[in-house]
C-alpha cells in the first residue's frame, strides 16, 4: 500500500505537467504576436520562389509529425507502455522518498507519465511552428491559423488529467496486490 502522504506527492505532479502544458499552450498566442510584428515589414515573405516549395515541405513535415504523433501516442502513452518501461525513466527528484518497492514503482511510473507528457507536447508543438514559420516566410497566415488550430486541439485532448495520473498509480497497487496473490 502507497502511503497517504507519498500518494499525494505522486498525485502532486501532475501540478507540473500541468505548468509545462501551459508553457505549450501559452507560446502559441506569442507565435502570432511575433509573426504579426514580422509581417507589418511589407519585405519579409515576398520571396516566391523560396515561400512556394517551403510551403511543400512544411506541410509535408506538419502530416509527418501528425503522424508521428499518433504513432508515439499509442506506442508509448499507453497505461500499458508506462508500467512496462517506467524503469527507463529518471527518476524525479521530488519521488525520490519512497519506502519499499511498491512506492518506488510507483515513482518511477509517474516519473514517465510526466515525461512522455512533455514528449507529445512538443510533438504537437512542431505543428504549430511549421504554421509561424510558414507566415513569415512567405506571408502564408492562413497556414498559421489552421496549424496553430490543429496544435491547441491535440494540446486539449492531451491535457494532463488527475484522472489519468490517478488511474495509474491505482494500476501500480492493483499489480502489487496481483502479484501478492
Amino acid at each position: 500500500m502507497i502511503r497517504p502522504e507519498f500518494r499525494k506527492i505522486l498525485l502532486d505532479q501532475r501540478g507540473a505537467a500541468v505548468i509545462l502544458w501551459s508553457c505549450f499552450v501559452i507560446s502559441i498566442p506569442i507565435y502570432f504576436v511575433i509573426s504579426r510584428s514580422v509581417l507589418a515589414n511589407p519585405n519579409v515573405g515576398t520571396n516566391r520562389s523560396i515561400a512556394d516549395p517551403a510551403r511543400m515541405i512544411f506541410w509535408l513535415l506538419a502530416l509527418v509529425d501528425l503522424g508521428y504523433y499518433a504513432y508515439w501516442k499509442r506506442r508509448n502513452l499507453t497505461e500499458a507502455a508506462i508500467l512496462r518501461d517506467s524503469k527507463t525513466t529518471k527518476l524525479f527528484r521530488a519521488l525520490e522518498q519512497f519506502t519499499g518497492v511498491l512506492e518506488e514503482r510507483a515513482a518511477y511510473v509517474v516519473s514517465t507519465y510526466v515525461t512522455r507528457k512533455v514528449v507529445i507536447f512538443a510533438i504537437i508543438e512542431a505543428v504549430a511552428v511549421y504554421g509561424f514559420v510558414l507566415a513569415f516566410l512567405g506571408r502564408f497566415v492562413f497556414d498559421q491559423y489552421l496549424l496553430s488550430a490543429v496544435s491547441l486541439a491535440l494540446l486539449a485532448i492531451e491535457f494532463p488529467s488527475e484522472n489519468s495520473l490517478g488511474k495509474l498509480v491505482q494500476a501500480v497497487e492493483r499489480s502489487a496486490t496481483q502479484t501478492a496473490q
